[in-house]
């Protein structure tokens, strides 16, 4: 999402991309492979991404902000001329609503972070291969359970698929110009690589691909008739998709409200 014009932003950003230090990677990560071995890999935490990229946001007039709307984690990138953009990530129900609270700060902590460095553009970490993802036990701060742990959001699946793999299963998931399309690869995906189905990354790709192009489709609506069709062809389709509190979700009241306006 956002708004209606993004120039002044874009130009500020493409200065700020290009003036910004990368943030130090100072903290460490074990990853003890399945066949036995092991190795280590640097990442910068939460708040050396924020203490490397703030100096140059104050000097372009941007800011990032970033909350949690009810199961959503809201990272918005916005300039002083009023213009922003947003992204939007689901966040782990089974974890957000457990009553283990070092989990959920720990899954908010690792999301804040990934999506803070995404929408600016700079790199956080070095590039693990997706080993986590793959079924390798990755293990922050010398712990399973850090502060900042990326096991739970990776899925823990074990596949047997490559990073590389992983990363082309995403690409194809946000290439799907229609929900049909999107549900017939998915499935046809988790057919062929079952245990990719408790993949909480890709299942968060699936969602949030799966709510752009609903939000396409209610642009198309013109009064509430169309909008409770759609709303009943989704809910046949993908109820959590428009649940209250989701990206299409808050979509649809907000297009009640300007029809009703």
């Amino acid at each position: 999402m956002q708004s209606a014009t993004i120039g002044s932003l874009t130009e500020a950003l493409s200065k700020f991309q290009g003036s910004v230090k990368q943030p130090k990677l100072n903290k460490s990560v074990k990853v003890r492979t399945k066949d036995g071995g092991s190795y280590t890999f640097q990442y910068a935490d939460l708040g050396a991404c924020i203490s490397a990229a703030a100096p140059e946001l104050q000097k372009n007039g941007l800011a990032v902000i970033q909350t949690i709307q009810g199961q959503v984690l809201v990272t918005t990138l916005s300039h002083t001329s009023g213009e922003f953009i947003n992204s939007q990530m689901p966040l782990n129900q089974q974890t957000l609503f457990s009553t283990e609270f070092q989990s959920i700060g720990s899954m908010i902590t690792y999301l804040k972070r990934y999506a803070y460095c995404a929408i600016l553009g700079i790199v956080a970490d070095e590039d693990d291969g997706a080993n986590a993802a793959c079924g390798n036990q990755v293990e922050y701060n010398n712990g399973k359970h850090g502060a900042d742990t990326g096991q739970q959001a990776a899925g823990g699946s074990k596949a047997g698929v490559t990073g590389a793999q992983l990363k082309g299963f995403m690409s194809e998931i946000n290439a799907k110009q229609s929900i049909d399309e999107l549900m017939a690869y998915w499935l046809n995906m988790i057919h062929e690589h079952p245990n990719l189905n408790d993949n909480e990354q890709l299942r968060n790709t699936c969602f949030q691909r799966a709510s752009s192009l609903g939000i396409a489709e209610l642009e198309q609506c013109k009064n509430n008739d169309d909008i409770e069709i759609l709303i009943q062809r989704w809910t046949d389709i993908w109820p959590a998709t428009i649940q209250a509190n989701t990206p299409f979700g808050n979509a649809i009241v907000q297009k009640r409200n300007t029809i009703a306006a």
